[in-house]
């Protein structure tokens, strides 16, 4: 069976008869002016509070050894309350939960587990302040990671004898550096 539709009729037009409508001209989008509304941009902006003014550096430092306590909401938005404990080097503060993430498990990871333990509340504060909306400068992420370099030689260099120092010295190196070198992959900002 074979269907045929009528042809389309189309208007003829010689161009001599007028139209039946004036041309319009084109419409064109009315764009409002946000900013006239009588208020500013900042009096419409949620209040945010900004990152504690001064040396980043010197506060993560003051922030892992106790000097101060973590930020007030800091167990309410990281989900656990730091810790602190007494090392031969001074205090430290720790996540509980933290643990010297090495691949493969090679490596003394056991013994630099609280040094790793502090890194990791430092790396847990970067998160924080990136999470409230006022992340702190790379010169805090620095001190974090020169802080867990510091307490790796402090271990080793506690050993006794030449041979363990060489040993735990050597471990230190190669995971200090490989801290520092994910750091600034990642631009020294949170993690």
């Amino acid at each position: 069976m074979i269907i045929k539709n009528a042809p389309i009729r189309r208007p003829q037009t010689t161009g001599t008869e007028p139209s039946a409508r004036p041309a319009t001209p084109p419409a064109r989008n009315q764009v409002k002016d946000s900013f006239t509304g009588g208020t500013t941009a900042a009096q419409r902006a949620a209040p945010v509070s900004g990152a504690p003014a001064g040396d980043h550096g010197k506060l993560m430092s003051d922030y892992l050894t106790g000097a101060i306590p973590p930020p007030a909401d800091f167990e309410k938005v990281m989900g656990y309350k730091p810790f602190a404990i007494q090392t031969p080097h001074g205090q430290r503060m720790q996540d509980p939960f933290g643990a010297a993430s090495v691949p493969g498990k090679i490596g003394p990871d056991m013994e630099f587990d609280p040094a790793a333990k502090t890194h990791d509340y430092g790396y847990d504060l970067l998160r924080y302040y990136d999470r409230v909306g006022t992340p702190l400068k790379p010169e805090a992420r620095k001190a974090a990671d020169a802080q867990f370099r510091k307490d790796m030689f402090d271990y080793a260099n506690d050993q006794k004898g030449a041979v363990n120092r060489f040993k735990f010295r050597a471990w230190a190196q190669i995971y200090a550096t490989a801290v520092e070198l994910n750091s600034r992959v990642q631009g020294y900002g949170p993690p």
